[in-house]
């Protein structure tokens, strides 16, 4: 993989860790899972002139998240951004910097897996929805530009505090 951690390169990234402690079955069942196997997903606060925020609607799980997915083999960060954001909303964007990295822990009886999300920042080339959301296969229903972050979308508080710092920043 190309992925270079951003905590090397930027001190100022907010930083959490969130840890749970999970049966065997589910332990051994992560095996498979694509962001465990990947090690590093990106998720991106696209905003466009207006300060709106691009999100992608998980009809599986009923919220809203910002558009993003795991790293695959020969791709950096920034790439991995572009190719979901385009994949998920059908919007090409230009990424800019991460604002936040988050490790994700599972624990069973002194097993551990792990990754990591950077939440990057991006501007849209433009603010047109495409029409075919999402991977085959993959719940992505919707697309829209928000004012404000909906109640229902994936991880709001840590989704809010970027969002916030990236304006703070244009």
């Amino acid at each position: 993989m190309n992925v270079s951690d951003p905590r090397e390169q930027y001190s100022n990234l907010i930083e959490d860790t969130v840890t749970e402690q999970v049966d065997t079955a589910t332990f051994d069942a992560l095996a498979d899972n694509e962001a465990f196997n990947a090690g590093w997903v990106v998720a991106t606060v696209v905003l466009d002139d207006d300060d709106r925020i691009l999100l992608a609607y998980h009809e599986d799980d009923g919220s809203w998240l910002l558009p993003g997915g795991s790293v695959i083999p020969g791709e950096d960060l920034a790439e991995t951004a572009i190719r979901e954001a385009k994949e998920e909303t059908g919007v090409e964007i230009v990424p800019q910097r991460p604002y936040a990295v988050v490790q994700n822990r599972v624990e069973c009886n002194g097993r551990t897996r792990s990754f990591n999300v950077v939440l990057f920042s991006a501007s849209p080339t433009s603010p047109e929805i495409g029409e075919d959301l999402g991977e085959p296969g993959e719940p992505i229903t919707d697309a829209e530009w928000f004012t404000t972050l909906p109640s229902n979308v994936f991880e709001r508080d840590l989704a809010q505090r970027v969002v916030e710092r990236v304006q703070s920043t244009k």
